[in-house]
């Protein structure tokens, strides 16, 4: 559906894409992961058409349709006539009917006499995405739709935005900063850094075989050994074989060997926990609840 090929982008001199290639399925959604300034904005308008750029091939046989950081919506008008702005091409009859069926679709049909300030986050993601659909869109792209939303409203949100992705049928592609929000709404993920992605995959599929230590970072939660490890111990070999990278959730308490816990941080559900372990560190996540010694045994699951 969506095909793209060394697509570069530059500012002046300043080369913000590198040669990106990437391509989404119908019904696949896909979220592009990475710090502020790497590039994964651009990408979007680009693929948009908002932006120029060069490329080899991009390619995409559906109808776009884009949803803005904060959901963007005019401040100054209803609820009807956010959503009218994306049908302007129609004649009055034919938009008026398709704002209707769009209202009463998501459930606002209540609001569409009140201005953005007037209804809650909730509301204001349902109506941003009947304007970003209203044309007929089956392809939506989302720049950072939950940036400056706290955790538990975030939360509700991302469930009803994927609730709406999938009920309409639509592939889609977010950009976000927030490893949680790729985790949930994406069938793969692609880890940008400066201009280039680094790593792409199926969320779990990427987290357990990191081709990139830099990903790292940007998937939490993970060790890197940047050291030379002696052969011969079950544990040090258990690491190369995961060439020096593996998850603090493959760690787990009991087993054969043993550590000394060096630091232990309290993170709600679990403590993150520092184990040195002739000589190397790496952190794991127990349960709270558990009692954790100075000393502790440990082992790995295969």
């Amino acid at each position: 559906m969506l095909k793209i090929k060394n697509l570069r982008k530059k500012f002046g001199q300043n080369e913000i894409l590198k040669g990106i290639d990437l391509t989404l399925k119908d019904n696949e959604i896909l979220s592009i992961l990475g710090s502020s300034g790497s590039g994964k904005s651009t990408l979007l308008r680009c693929i948009a058409g908002l932006e120029s750029s060069q490329y080899d091939e991009l390619s995409c046989d559906l109808n776009i349709g884009f949803m803005f950081q904060n959901y963007a919506l005019f401040p100054h008008l209803s609820v009807y006539d956010n959503i009218a702005f994306a049908l302007n091409k129609l004649n009055k009859n034919e938009m008026n009917l398709r704002i209707k069926e769009l209202l009463v679709k998501f459930g606002i049909e209540e609001l569409k006499d009140k201005k953005p300030d007037q209804i809650s986050g909730g509301q204001a993601q349902r109506v941003a995405f009947a304007r970003a659909i209203a044309a007929g869109a089956k392809l939506l792209l989302l720049d950072e739709p939950f940036s400056n939303l706290d955790q538990g409203l975030k939360e509700s949100l991302r469930a009803e935005l994927k609730d709406m992705i999938l009920k309409e049928g639509l592939s889609a592609i977010l950009v976000t900063h927030d490893i949680d929000d790729a985790y949930y709404l994406s069938d793969k993920i692609a880890l940008f850094d400066g201009g280039e992605i680094l790593d792409i995959g199926a969320p779990k599929e990427l987290f357990y075989s990191v081709k990139n230590p830099k990903s790292i970072q940007m998937l939490g939660n993970l060790n890197y050994i940047n050291s030379n490890l002696p052969s011969g111990d079950k544990f040090f070999d258990w690491i190369k074989s995961r060439n020096n990278i593996f998850a603090c959730s493959e760690i787990y308490m009991g087993g054969e060997f043993e550590a000394d816990v060096i630091d232990k941080s309290f993170m709600g559900l679990f403590y993150k926990i520092e184990l040195e372990y002739k000589g190397v560190r790496f952190y794991t996540l127990w349960p709270s609840c558990l009692r954790v010694e100075n000393r502790v045994k440990f082992g790995f699951y295969n």
